[in-house]
């Protein structure tokens, strides 16, 4: 089920099962640097670079974020991480596929670049209130 089609309460709940899982594989510096590389090939033949990431980035993720990547696919199915474990990886595939939405990937998309613009950024706080008394 797409994220804009679900109720305001089954939103907020796959929100807060996607928060964790997105954020471990977002602080993954390892991954990130594998992610990195697809840049650095961005003049190379599309099939190279799929062929050279791709199963790098697949058994990297598999073997350090499967849990989180079963936490994602559950939040969007509303399943259980044990319910996602058994299914059948080719439904799983599709089920992600029919789950991908614009909105979820705006909403991740302009998280990370706000929170990758206000990195080494101090921010501070200040009221116009007093609340001595």
């Amino acid at each position: 089920m797409k994220i804009s089609e679900m109720t305001n309460d089954q939103a907020a709940e796959a929100l807060i099962r996607l928060a964790v899982p997105f954020g471990s594989i977002c602080e993954d510096e390892e991954a990130i640097k594998m992610i990195e590389k697809y840049n650095d090939m961005k003049n190379e033949p599309v099939i190279k670079t799929i062929g050279t990431l791709l199963p790098q980035l697949v058994a990297y993720m598999f073997k350090t974020h499967k849990n989180d990547l079963y936490e994602i696919v559950g939040a969007l199915t509303m399943k259980s991480t044990a319910a996602v474990a058994k299914m059948n990886f080719m439904d799983t595939i599709k089920t992600v596929r029919e789950s991908y939405d614009e909105v979820l990937h705006g909403f991740f998309t302009s998280s990370a670049s706000q929170i990758a613009n206000n990195v080494g950024k101090s921010s501070t706080v200040s009221s116009d209130t007093d609340t001595t008394e």
